[in-house]
């Protein structure tokens, strides 16, 4: 088990790495009276498989022209933007996944130049669907060195609870492709941000029903499904890190995956500690400082049977300083290619 906080004491029986996706018995965590976050050393993996990894990078732009109407400190900045491209770079070296599923980019650009620039021995391509998110200007994308069959996107709305309203997903992506001998289909997501917000919540579990629709059809179509990215909400039947509960059902709905009651999604947060479930950081009291009460886990890897069949290892890797790289921890999954 790694520990990146300092002198962190479990004072109750540790989870088991294989517990079931239940409401586990949480651990007593004592926090140093500091409370304050070091990273971990870069994961150790202990496996062979196909690695499969998610990371929010922190809007990952160019530094030109229209970034969108949100600030962000390299914003306008070309050099301030290359910097940042390259030590998310640095983390995407670092974890070596086969395929990567990343959050906050600007567009396929960005992305071709981060691999040209730093990342070229990697053999990655770009896999990219424009979205909609015209506010902050953000997509998700894709990075993989496995061949990929179709790249796509779900344009699905539907209804608002309480509203006449419809809603979409505007920042998804999907990639199908073979995991092994495993045709598989990886959804990549990034929902309404603020977890506890409850006049997003109805929009928010709109955005979970459209997932899950995709979800059930991919798994009608006989393929494998893994759903990935940023959630920006909590899983109710798994405590992360703080204990901290959902005000929606998002991760419900989308585990839920079908009527059927042997399709459900499995959460890889199940299978490490609660000590170490936490992947974003929140700076909630403004005094720049990072303290255990302000880690979270809002991102995650849900993964259906046949692939949760082949799960080898989770690593939540906490391996950086979240106030100079990204505010979001990347998570790794190896899976056995058959």
């Amino acid at each position: 088990m790694h520990y990146r906080l300092l002198s962190v004491l479990l004072l109750t029986l540790l989870l088991s790495p294989a517990c079931r996706q239940t409401e586990p018995e949480p651990e007593r965590l004592v926090y140093p009276p500091e409370g304050l976050f070091v990273p971990e050393p870069p994961p150790t993996y202990q496996t062979e498989g196909i690695r499969i990894a998610t990371l929010n990078t922190f809007f990952l732009f160019d530094g030109y022209g229209n970034e969108g109407q949100a600030t962000f400190p390299h914003k306008g900045n070309p050099e301030a933007a290359r910097r940042h491209r390259a030590r998310i770079a640095q983390v995407l070296r670092t974890l070596n996944a086969d395929l990567i599923l990343l959050q906050e980019v600007e567009n396929r650009a960005v992305l071709q130049r981060m691999i040209d620039e730093d990342l070229p021995d990697l053999h990655y391509t770009v896999h990219f669907v424009q979205g909609h998110d015209t506010f902050t200007g953000q997509d998700v994308a894709v990075l993989s060195r496995l061949p990929v069959e179709k790249v796509g996107r779900t344009e699905e709305r539907v209804p608002v609870e309480g509203t006449d309203d419809t809603y979409g997903v505007s920042k998804n992506i999907w990639v199908r492709l073979y995991l092994g001998d495993l045709p598989t289909t990886i959804i990549g997501v990034h929902l309404l941000a603020r977890p506890d917000d409850p006049r997003r919540k109805p929009r928010r579990e709109a955005q979970a029903e459209v997932i899950r629709r995709l979800v059930e059809r991919e798994l009608a179509a006989g393929r494998a499904v893994a759903v990935l990215g940023d959630f920006n909400d909590y899983d109710e039947s798994i405590p992360d890190l703080n204990g901290h509960r959902p005000i929606t059902r998002v991760l419900a709905i989308i585990k839920a995956a079908s009527p059927a009651p042997d399709d459900d999604l499995y959460n890889v947060m199940a299978k490490v500690p609660q000590s170490d479930r936490f992947t974003a950081f929140y700076d909630a009291d403004e005094d720049w400082q990072v303290e255990w009460p302000e880690l979270s886990a809002i991102d995650h890897i849900l993964l259906s049977p046949r692939l949760r069949a082949r799960l080898r290892e989770v690593h939540y890797a906490q391996i950086y300083d979240p106030r100079t790289v990204t505010d979001h921890f990347p998570i790794v999954v190896t899976l056995a290619p058959q």
